[in-house]
């Protein structure tokens, strides 16, 4: 198991943190970025000793991650992470363009010119091929969060950023690229503040990611 990123890290980005908040942080960070891969148990004293916690907060986090979606714990064998099957990833992706296309709508219109130019500019940044597979996902993360959070609808924006967490863990784990030409549009819509634009590129963009995910994990089962 690849290391996990250590809690006293976490604390240092936010001192009033908690231990449990910030064991939540390290394990959805390493279930996100592939560290911790679909189906890999999650033995308790190891995670504990590597994080430099007690069981406590871990348990704890483990709940949150539960409820997240990407942890699973069963009573007699313990936690593991979350498996997704295909219809699984079906139904996270017709509640992420459900709800990204409207959020992107809501952003964009809200944007002052300064961001939009800054977040155009932004949206486009993970398209650099020198970024490991792991560095360009974290980017388009960062960038989608930020952006999001400009919709004035923080809890549409929180359950968005758990979905894609849930999904485009897939995506990273089967180091699949992402269409430089949709960041390019997405970033023309941003610069113009042209919502419907934006959130039209995006709904393409993601079923587009959709169909070729699910046809991959399809293909997997034959």
């Amino acid at each position: 198991m690849e290391e996990i990123v250590p809690v006293d890290q976490q604390l240092e980005r936010a001192l009033t943190v908690t231990a449990e908040e910030a064991v939540t942080a390290s394990l959805r960070r390493a279930i996100r970025e592939g560290v911790l891969v679909p189906g890999e148990r999650l033995t308790q004293s190891e995670i504990a000793s590597q994080l430099g916690v007690s069981r406590i907060p871990l348990r704890d986090a483990l709940r949150r991650l539960e409820a997240e979606s990407l942890v699973e714990i069963d009573g007699h064998k313990g936690a593991r992470v979350t498996v997704l099957t295909v219809d699984d990833i079906a139904e996270l992706y017709e509640m992420r363009i459900a709800l990204e296309g409207l959020c992107m709508k809501y952003a964009v219109t809200n944007l002052s010119d300064e961001t939009a130019e800054r977040l155009a500019n932004l949206s486009t940044s993970s398209d650099d091929d020198s970024l490991s597979p792991r560095e360009a996902f974290n980017r388009r993360r960062s960038f989608y969060d930020e952006l999001y959070s400009h919709a004035g609808r923080p809890r549409m924006h929180r359950t968005i950023m758990q979905l894609r967490d849930n999904v485009d863990r897939y995506h990273l784990l089967r180091d699949r690229e992402h269409a430089h030409m949709a960041h390019q549009e997405l970033s023309e819509a941003i610069s113009e503040r042209d919502g419907d634009r934006a959130s039209r590129v995006l709904v393409d963009h993601i079923s587009e990611s959709r169909d070729d995910l699910m046809a991959e994990l399809t293909a997997d089962v034959q």
